[in-house]
């Protein structure tokens, strides 16, 4: 780990600055929603904004960090997330539902670029074969992020400008962005990448890099950790609430499923050089299917609890798994593209999910959720099974 380069360990440090914007809004975006529009199929609406943010973002950023280079762009996102949190504590203070949404989409402009830290990581080893401890030690500065997120609700509590508790909750989030930001101008080594196009020939066209099997494995790997993810996640408080469970222990619930999203990082690494990627795949759908048999047995704070945290453990294996594929799909004058196209997919289907979150909790109830998520895993298992003969 000591040989791993700088970057990686920045980018991992800065996590709990830039990443709690997700764990914040997978906490309160839901409950502040329910609070300021009267229908509550449009609670989930915030959360959705965030993620439709991230996929409209991705493009962009990807051009953007073409253009300007990795740092600038980091610097630039976090800035604008933290002018997007103070946004959104403005709408929450004055009761406006829209003006929340508008703001979450705008914060998910950040999570565009921090969904690249990883790709920067990977950029800056030497050895391929760091791949997966970079990726998995970006991913560990999450365990920080999973614990900041929530407890910004009672960290904001210092800020009295505000009068709504979740008003402040978001005007803390607006300072550790720019906290955030201050790091990555002060201490991020610029990527100088090279595209040597004499010796990668010139670069393929997506219908053609997508007769890959190894890139629908790849994208399919990370769509489904995603998609499943945000479907059970996003509407895990509401149900909560539903069931009587008080706001505190919807937020321990929470806490504990992004600490399980990044602290099997940790490990990771090591189960893949192990068992290797697919077998690793293979592993992520189980627990899947873990956390929604756990999620049919009951509706006490620990039967949320245990399925959230089965919940994030798959996905660390999904994510990580899919991510380790993708470097093996493209050559370095096709990264940025493959790259932007990997995480548009993902995000996409991540806002399905948790728009659908709320349409299907408030209409169909929490087991046909959990019903329903079968099909994504059923089909990344067998795709993970046909790729891997």
């Amino acid at each position: 780990m000591r040989s791993l380069p700088w970057n990686a360990w920045l980018l991992a440090a800065v996590q709990p600055f830039v990443l709690s914007v997700g764990a914040l809004n997978v906490f309160l975006g839901g409950i502040v929603g329910a609070s300021l529009h009267s229908d509550p199929t449009l609670a989930t609406l915030p959360v959705t904004a965030l993620i439709v943010g991230v996929s409209l973002n991705i493009f962009p950023a990807a051009r953007i960090q073409k253009k300007l280079g990795r740092k600038r762009a980091f610097v630039l996102a976090a800035i604008v997330s933290s002018i997007s949190a103070l946004f959104a504590a403005w709408s929450i203070e004055t009761s406006s539902f829209w003006g929340f949404c508008v703001s979450t989409f705008l914060l998910g402009t950040q999570l565009a670029y921090v969904g690249q830290y990883r790709f920067a990581a990977i950029e800056s080893c030497k050895n391929p074969s760091q791949h997966p401890s970079v990726i998995s030690l970006v991913l560990v500065g999450g365990i920080a992020a999973a614990w900041v997120g929530p407890e910004l609700l009672n960290i904001g509590q210092t800020i009295t400008i505000f009068v709504s508790e979740y008003a402040r909750a978001y005007a803390a989030l607006g300072a550790l962005e720019l906290i955030g930001a201050a790091l990555l101008a002060l201490a991020m080594k610029p990527l100088d990448i090279k595209e040597n196009q004499s010796q990668d020939g010139d670069a393929r066209d997506l219908l053609t890099l997508f007769k890959q099997p190894l890139l629908w494995l790849a994208i399919g790997s990370g769509l489904t950790a995603y998609a499943v993810m945000a479907f059970l996640m996003t509407a895990t408080p509401l149900a909560m609430s539903g069931h009587g469970h008080d706001i505190q222990s919807a937020k321990w619930v929470i806490q504990s499923h992004v600490m399980a999203m990044y602290l099997p990082s940790l490990i990771t690494p090591m189960i893949i050089k192990r068992v290797g990627i697919y077998k690793l795949i293979t592993l992520g759908c189980a627990i899947f299917l873990a956390c929604i048999a756990i999620a049919l047995l009951g509706h006490s704070v620990h039967h949320y609890w245990w399925a959230l945290v089965a919940l994030g453990v798959g996905w660390n294996f999904l994510f990580i798994g899919g991510t380790s594929l993708l470097p093996q799909t493209y050559k370095p004058s096709e990264r940025f593209k493959v790259q932007a196209v990997n995480d548009f997919s993902i995000t996409a289907f991540q806002a399905s999910g948790s728009l659908g979150a709320g349409i299907v909790l408030f209409t169909q109830g929490w087991t046909w959720m959990l019903v329903a998520s079968l099909f994504p895993i059923a089909l990344l298992f067998l795709l993970n099974l046909v790729i891997k003969k």
